[in-house]
């Protein structure tokens, strides 16, 4: 009778760590994919708005006459400030800067050449997509002058920015950053700069879930390249901290999330969808 009860009570311990053993590791896996979702939906916030600010100076800089998309129309053109530039690329859209495709209006306010301490770029968007994504919000640029090392600093501000997916999942993002120009400032282009990129920001993702971010070693990127080259952030959801590294300098779309019991995976900055 002993041995029957405590073949018995060994069985349903078991049992009972099996379950608990199962259910953590579900936790664990939805954890994960949560996580990672999180990754997907800030970088990709970060990257699209990065873009619509290459493209901007892209767009200002070149102004081909013979490029009839997009079409920039400039109020007053005669050189003087304040300024509005708007950058409309058709509901058919155009297939332009790091091969994406843009479609809806960008509109462009300044209120002194950008090169000037104390300028404001704003820019807002109208029905605007890029690669089928819809966004929306408002981004200022202000020019700070020049920091202690004698770099072009600037201070950027995204407010109620949200990205609409083309399955019409939407995540929400804003964002406050420190943008220093660590290399190409010796020439007259904006489009050769290199950004060193410090600071935070916050949203919430497809899933409602709330996320926050803290930029702990600067990312660096390249205007030519359409990814953050390097860089690591501390992506914070559910009081547990990720690490979104993105690599050592290498032009790709490619970042490594890492938990804290050491598992990593890679997440993919732009069009996951």
């Amino acid at each position: 009778m002993k041995k029957q009860f405590w073949f018995l009570a060994v069985f349903f311990a078991g049992a009972l760590a099996f379950t608990a053993c199962e259910k953590n590791d579900t936790e664990a896996i939805s954890d994960t994919d949560e996580a990672v979702i999180t990754g997907e939906d800030e970088t990709a916030a970060a990257n699209l708005f990065q873009d619509t600010e290459d493209e901007v100076d892209y767009e200002i800089e070149t102004r081909d006459p013979n490029d009839d998309c997009p079409t920039i129309t400039v109020t007053p053109d005669d050189g003087s400030f304040p300024r509005t530039i708007t950058i409309d690329y058709g509901t058919d859209g155009c297939l332009g800067l790091h091969g994406r495709v843009r479609k809806g209006v960008v509109i462009v306010t300044l209120t002194d050449s950008l090169n000037n301490p104390g300028a404001v770029r704003t820019v807002t968007f109208d029905n605007f997509f890029v690669d089928d994504a819809q966004i929306q919000g408002v981004k200022a640029l202000t020019n700070e002058g020049y920091n202690s090392a004698g770099l072009p600093t600037f201070s950027r501000s995204v407010e109620g920015a949200s990205i609409t997916f083309p399955n019409g999942d939407v995540t929400s993002w804003q964002a406050s950053h420190t943008v220093v120009v660590i290399g190409g400032s010796d020439t007259p282009q904006i489009t050769d700069n290199v950004i060193e990129v410090s600071g935070g920001s916050s949203g919430v993702n497809r899933h409602g879930v709330a996320f926050t971010v803290e930029i702990t070693t600067p990312l660096v990127k390249s205007k030519n390249c359409p990814w953050v080259e390097s860089g690591v952030k501390a992506i914070t959801t559910n009081s547990r901290t990720r690490m979104l590294d993105y690599g050592d300098g290498e032009c790709d779309r490619v970042a490594t999330l890492t938990f804290a019991n050491g598992f990593s995976r890679d997440i993919l900055i732009r069009r996951w969808w």
